[in-house]
This record gives structure tokens, C-alpha cells and sequence, in this order.
């Protein structure tokens, strides 16, 4: 059933953040483009729906991705501003306004990206990631609708990595009330569909599984079926890359979307040098 959203345009949210407008509207949270008061700066909010603050599994949820950006600081990670409760004890988080696309709506509109290109995205957002890594986190649910293209002075935009909704402290492949694993199917791990203790590995397969959507424009494992999905991510091998793309970065995604954990790139930074390494072939 739909709940009707509250008009809060105009509203002053923690005597600082003015709304200015509604941007985003999601299954747990409204975002909108706010004025911070006391910078000048724009920024986003995100509050959490009214219905929802008494289901303690949600707040939980919400104040964990606050607790989450808060230890984090790099510019391939979306900054947290501040945190706070309204009137309505409605928990919200102010971060950095973004201005650009999702790489997922890039893949919709473009479908493959050009090699140099999706090497920059996969390098930046590894980048992120081995931050996140480094301040004892996993995303696990890195996606392509997580991650967003900021425009920027260089030919390449700035990869932002957003939505830490599902971040773990701790690595625990921990199931929702239906038994299914948090995340998107189409970026999870073997290992987190075998109920299987997870870990920063984890999240290197799904920057693997965005490498191969990139340049192929869809993702290695695709079918309407969920069963059929987590059967190949379980047992199938990435179908070959296109002829005429550099074999050095389908070698990169062999090894990011192994079976196994201990086949894979230990870290997120390893991945991103064999990248690296990999676009120096790259015309």
C-alpha cells in the first residue's frame, strides 16, 4: 500500500537544512535537495518515511548507514554531512549533494561503455571500495544503481560509491525473514548464496561482475529465473568477452568473478592494479 509522501518543502530540518525539493523517492527514505543554512552549500537529505520508524528492523537499517559514512572520508565515497532526528522523530542523514547519473542509467541509455572507460569506472570505484575495506566495512551491495558518475573537470567523471544501507561491520552473511541474502542476486557473491562466511572478496566479485556489464552491456550471469541465476553464479564460468576487447581485462574479470575466495584478488587494491596494468594495452 502506498503512503503518501509529506510536503516538506520549505520546512528547516535541524534549525540548519532548509528542503528545497524532493529528488528522490525510495522504498524506506525520501531524499531531498536541501540549503545548508549555515555554508551556503546545497545538499541532500534523507529522511526516514514516517511509517516506517516504528519497524525497529528499519531504523536499525538506517542508523547503521549513518554510523557507516561517518568513518568514512575519500572522494570515491559519498560524503555524510551530518545526522539528526526531526520534530516527527523521523531520523534523517545530510550528505553531499550529487549531480550526476547512476552507472546504471549510463549502461541503460549508452549499453557497452568503451574499454578505457569502464576500466576508469572500475578503477575509481575500487578505489572507494578498498577505503571502505580499510575501515574494517563491506558494502555488500554494490550494484550498478549504487553508484553514481559525478561530472568533473577531467575527461572521465568521479565514481561515487552511495547507498550503505547493507553495510556490515562484521562480514556476516546474514539473511532477511524470507531466507533470502541481502543485496542485488545479479552482483552476489557464490559464497554468500552458500550461506558461507564472507568477506572483503566478497564485494570485489560484484566490481567484477559491474566490469563485465560494462563492457559487454548486461552482467555475466542474466535470467528472469532466481534459481537460475544463483545456479550460475554457483557453477558457471563468465561467458568470453567480446573478440575484440583486450583479453588483459578479461583476464582481470576471470579472476574477480572466481568461484572460490582464495582465487580471487585478495584485496580491492590488487584488483585495481591488475586494471591499472591492464589499460596500458588499452587504445
Amino acid at each position: 500500500m502506498s503512503v503518501d509522501r509529506v510536503d516538506r518543502t520549505g520546512q528547516v530540518i535541524g534549525q540548519r537544512f532548509r528542503i528545497d525539493a524532493l529528488i528522490g523517492k525510495g522504498a524506506m527514505a525520501d531524499v531531498y535537495r536541501a540549503i545548508d543554512l549555515q555554508t551556503s552549500a546545497n545538499v541532500a537529505v534523507k529522511v526516514l518515511r514516517s511509517a516506517l520508524v516504528s519497524d525497529s528492523a528499519v531504523m536499525q537499517r538506517f542508523h547503521r548507514e549513518g554510523e557507516v559514512q561517518a568513518r568514512l572520508r575519500h572522494r570515491n565515497i559519498a560524503a555524510l554531512l551530518a545526522t539528526g532526528v526531526t520534530e516527527q522523530r523521523e531520523p534523517y542523514l545530510v550528505v553531499e549533494l550529487l549531480r550526476g547519473k547512476t552507472l546504471r542509467g549510463v549502461i541503460k541509455q549508452e549499453g557497452r561503455v568503451a574499454a578505457k572507460r569502464a576500466s576508469s569506472y572500475a578503477w575509481q570505484a575500487l578505489q572507494g571500495l578498498a577505503a571502505v575495506h580499510a575501515a574494517g566495512i563491506l558494502h555488500r551491495d554494490l550494484k550498478p544503481a549504487n553508484i553514481m558518475l559525478e561530472p568533473s573537470p577531467g575527461p572521465i567523471e568521479r565514481v561515487v560509491l552511495i547507498d550503505f544501507g547493507f553495510a556490515s561491520f562484521d562480514g556476516s552473511a546474514k539473511l532477511t525473514a524470507q531466507g533470502t541474502v541481502v543485496g542485488s542476486l545479479r552482483y552476489i557473491a557464490p559464497e554468500r548464496l552458500r550461506g558461507e562466511p564472507i568477506d572483503q572478496r566478497s564485494d570485489v566479485y560484484a566490481i567484477g561482475v559491474m566490469l563485465y556489464e560494462l563492457l559487454m552491456g548486461h552482467p555475466p550471469f542474466h535470467d528472469d529465473d532466481d534459481f537460475a541465476l544463483i545456479e550460475m553464479h554457483l557453477n558457471d564460468h563468465p561467458p568470453a568477452l567480446d573478440p575484440a576487447l583486450p583479453r588483459e581485462l578479461e583476464t582481470v574479470i576471470a579472476r574477480a568473478l572466481a568461484k572460490h575466495q582464495d582465487d580471487r584478488y585478495a584485496t580491492a587494491s590488487e584488483m585495481a592494479a591488475a586494471i591499472e596494468a591492464a589499460s596500458l594495452v588499452i587504445q
